[in-house]
């Protein structure tokens, strides 16, 4: 689909709604600790359309996708809407023993990483829908189950790369 940005104004919006491309994932960092520098581990809140019953996702088209898209969506207070699903990373903790923020990854992840995290949905705080973490020097894993496709999973895996989405 196109960018809703560079569809004609002209385009009658039944046509420019077929054109425009669909939101598949949104994904926000913030700083945990708070202050004008991001330390420590980033929280991260992801939003995917939801899967329906008959095992269709549900499709999120707009011509205004900072007002009316996934990003509006995940600001609903809680975000109950029947339209997505929201994530949030897992967050780790402190361990005095080795001085750093950890994980259990079940051995999956063996090196640390800004870039490791875990997703839960927001239902379900004990289920871990993505996981992705660094195992060599240019090397990670990834593992996601459903409700994610592996295009979101690879998505918000490649979103943990730009360190300026927090920092800054």
């Amino acid at each position: 689909g196109l960018n809703p940005k560079k569809i004609e104004p002209s385009m009658p919006q039944s046509h420019a709604l077929q054109v425009a491309r669909q939101e598949m994932v949104f994904v926000q960092y913030s700083s945990i600790l708070g202050g004008s520098k991001a330390r420590g581990p980033r929280k991260m809140t992801v939003v995917i359309p939801r899967v329906q019953a008959n095992g269709e996702r549900k499709k999120c088209l707009t011509l205004n996708p900072e007002a009316e898209g996934l990003a509006q969506l995940a600001k609903l207070s809680p975000p109950h809407d029947e339209a997505i699903e929201s994530f949030q990373n897992k967050p780790p903790k402190w361990n005095e023993q080795i001085g750093a923020f950890v994980l259990n990854f079940n051995k999956r992840v063996t090196q640390a990483s800004v870039k490791n995290f875990q997703l839960t949905a927001s239902e379900d705080s004990d289920t871990v829908c993505l996981q992705f973490g660094r195992v060599g020097k240019d090397e990670f894993n990834m593992d996601f189950r459903f409700p994610m496709s592996p295009f979101q999973a690879f998505a918000i895996s490649l979103s943990s790369f730009d360190y300026k989405l927090c920092c800054e």
